[in-house]
């Protein structure tokens, strides 16, 4: 068994670090599917564009999702609807929609061979008492010209069950590899932003040894390492969830629950994937204990998983994610509420064309700006959920990890055939980190920070390592 996404199981490229300054028009700090789609969707303009990314490309969220181009989504739209209106929730639902398309139409244009397949996409509901929610929720998507059928899946117990069409499923990494095949733009891996400063018409970017002079920057990050002046600990909390890869003989299928703890099950070519055990990161219960949990739900379908793995997804507080720009130049795309393959592909098509001053239909409805009462009242759950995270860190105690000082430092050391030894701090928000036994990391319970088993920082917001 491979304690590694699937899709991370395959050749990849590998790019150099940077290595002196830099002047560009525009930077992008992010080498997810964001990124790379912000490198496609400005390859025809004049800009000089060049792209950082602090570990592997592709090796964050978009390399740990489960690789669904889906736009009936759990329980978000309905999120939505009660955060805005029907009418912001069906501009949210064609958004989708067009995301979907954008993604298909990419892969058929520059003939991107990513494994996709067109199936149903299946929602269901094992409790009676959101019966009626999922039945409200197909009214909803038929008034929005959408065919809606019941069905069944055997792969499930479920109380009522619909399906639409025109649903894919596809390969992330592959994707995001076809879309560099003709890329002209500089590209570097292990180049971490340590600071981001503003001048009066544009910025410097610094990492521990350069720095990058341009004129707008996006942060395609999955969580900006910066708490100020954009606040963001306070607009989503984290959610984390449990994914396998296993031996499977049966048609394509895509199905995911309507509520939390999640169920979410794809095919792809002999495996089935199977995430489940969702949870806010700030309430962890030991890595192990839901990776167990994750292994007898499977024994139960009579599966051994190949692949083990987990991601980290941002739910913000009123269910739209926060694209486009924040002041002065400065862009973002985050916050895609666990559904972010096709939205970043959006996303990055919003992105540049605010830069390439051109219209864009969804601007106003993703404005990270906006502020709505579910902000205001969900950023208290997210005090809170930052607070817990510290508790709850404070609290873990991991048999096989020892705590200890250092050159007075304290440190967290775990002993394999070698010895590992850790800073036993998050240097984004100083939230003690929790051993994450199964896939081997140093993970934060407050944002979601990950490192790897001797400390370098492998997802932010950190960015910088822990090790010792």
């Amino acid at each position: 068994m491979k304690n590694i996404s699937i899709w991370k199981d395959i050749e990849s490229k590998s790019y150099p670090t940077l290595d002196e300054d830099k002047e560009v028009d525009v930077l992008i700090i992010g080498g997810g599917i964001t990124g790379i789609s912000s490198l496609y969707h400005l390859k025809d303009s004049n800009l000089k564009v060049m792209l950082v990314e602090q570990n592997k490309i592709g090796y964050g969220v978009t390399g740990n999702s489960t690789g669904k181009l889906n736009y009936l989504q759990n329980d978000l739209i309905d999120k939505i609807r009660k955060s805005f209106n029907d009418d912001t929730a069906s501009k949210y639902l064609k958004s989708q929609i067009d995301a979907i398309n954008m993604v298909v139409d990419i892969i058929n244009k520059e003939k991107i061979d990513c494994d996709l397949v067109k199936v149903k996409g299946i929602l269901y509901t094992n409790k009676v008492n959101e019966i009626k929610k999922i039945k409200d929720l197909e009214l909803f998507l038929k008034e929005n010209n959408i065919e809606v059928n019941t069905t069944y899946n055997k792969l499930v117990q479920s109380k009522y069950m619909i399906e639409v069409d025109n649903t894919y499923l596809f390969h992330p990494l592959k994707f995001i590899y076809g879309l560099l095949k003709n890329n002209k733009y500089p590209i570097y891996e292990n180049t971490s932003i340590k600071a981001l400063e503003k001048k009066k018409d544009y910025f410097i970017s610094y990492t521990d040894k350069y720095k990058i002079k341009s004129k707008y920057v996006i942060l395609a990050l999955h969580y900006p390492y910066f708490n100020l002046p954009y606040l963001f600990p306070i607009k989503g909390t984290l959610e984390k969830s449990y994914l396998s890869a296993s031996k499977y003989s049966g048609n394509d299928v895509s199905i995911i629950s309507y509520s939390n703890p999640f169920i979410s099950i794809r095919t792809y070519q002999d495996k089935l994937i199977y995430l489940s055990n969702s949870h806010s990161t700030s309430n962890n219960v030991s890595d192990k204990h839901h990776f167990e949990e994750l292994i007898k739900k499977l024994n139960g379908l009579k599966l051994k998983p190949n692949y083990l793995w987990s991601n980290i997804d941002i739910i913000t507080n009123d269910g739209l994610p926060y694209i486009g720009e924040i002041k002065n130049n400065l862009l973002i795309g985050t916050g895609y509420n666990t559904w972010g393959l096709a939205t970043s592909v959006l996303s990055s098509k919003i992105l540049s064309d605010i830069i390439l001053v051109k219209d864009n239909e969804y601007v106003k409805l993703f404005d990270p700006k906006r502020v709505n009462i579910s902000q205001v009242t969900g950023s208290l759950k997210c005090a809170y959920s930052s607070f817990e995270g510290i508790v709850n860190g404070l609290a873990d105690k991991n048999e096989k990890v020892t705590y200890d000082e250092v050159d007075g430092k304290d440190v967290m050391i775990y002993r394999d055939s070698r010895k590992h030894i850790v800073n036993h701090k998050c240097p984004h928000f100083g939230c003690r980190l929790i051993f994450n036994e199964i896939e081997k990391t140093w993970d934060c319970p407050c944002h979601g920070s990950r490192f790897d088993i001797d400390g370098k920082c492998i997802n932010g917001p950190s960015n910088h390592d822990i090790g010792i």
